[in-house]
């Protein structure tokens, strides 16, 4: 709202003071709350006293740009998923306004795409004019997390007193075509049975496996002998 408009008087005699005027001039603006920034005049009316001739000369209302702060808000996905989109909150607004009446709001990006690894990743806003708003852009980040990937033991037969073939993974869940090769340490299989163990079902369990980029879940496979 407009400050109290305050006037100043030159050509006072015999020491006297603005309290010895009759009648005082009042100041106003066409200014209000919801006028744009620039200048406005501030004018004087009225104004009559017995010993002096007042003449009232004009001032200026400035009205300056409001402080407004777009901030990128944080958002979360899993490794190999496109990126959400991506979002900007407000605060500083005035006279009930929103973010419609921005001349030209900020935009949001980030580096990150579909195949970055796990991590944290800025989500900068570049841009941002408007008439009456000095936007100030707040960094935000997009954080990816691990996908799952499943390591499941393939179900194998043989006979009795053979040896045990080799034990084969099955996975599924793998993102941006990433292979086995992609996997940082690979889960091996692995089972009790031997060439002497009787006829009937054994575990095949997987060693823990680890990757930057996912999280493994093993899941025991059978052999039959």
């Amino acid at each position: 709202t407009n400050p109290d408009f305050t006037i100043n008087y030159t050509g006072f005699k015999n020491n006297e003071t603005s309290t010895v005027i009759d009648t005082k001039p009042t100041a106003s603006t066409m200014a209000t709350t919801t006028s744009d920034t620039g200048t406005y005049d501030i004018t004087l009316s009225g104004a009559t006293d017995n010993n002096y001739t007042i003449t009232n000369v004009t001032g200026t209302l400035t009205i300056t740009k409001a402080s407004l702060t777009a901030t990128a808000d944080d958002i979360t996905r899993e490794y190999g998923e496109t990126n959400p989109d991506l979002s900007i909150n407000y605060t500083g607004f005035k006279n009930n306004e929103t973010s419609t009446v921005i001349d030209t709001k900020p935009t949001a990006s980030t580096t990150a795409t579909v195949t970055s690894d796990t991590g944290t990743y800025d989500i900068t806003l570049s841009g941002g004019t408007d008439n009456n708003y000095t936007i100030t852009n707040v960094t935000g980040t997009l954080t990816i997390t691990k996908a799952t990937l499943t390591a499941t033991a393939d179900n194998i037969t043989r006979e009795y007193g053979d040896t045990n073939p080799d034990f084969t993974i099955s996975y599924t869940g793998y993102k941006n075509n990433d292979t086995l090769s992609d996997i940082d340490t690979v889960p091996t299989a692995s089972t009790t049975a031997t060439a002497t163990s009787d006829a009937g079902d054994y575990d095949i369990s997987l060693t823990e496996a680890t990757d930057n980029n996912y999280t493994i879940t093993n899941v025991t496979g059978t052999l039959t002998i």
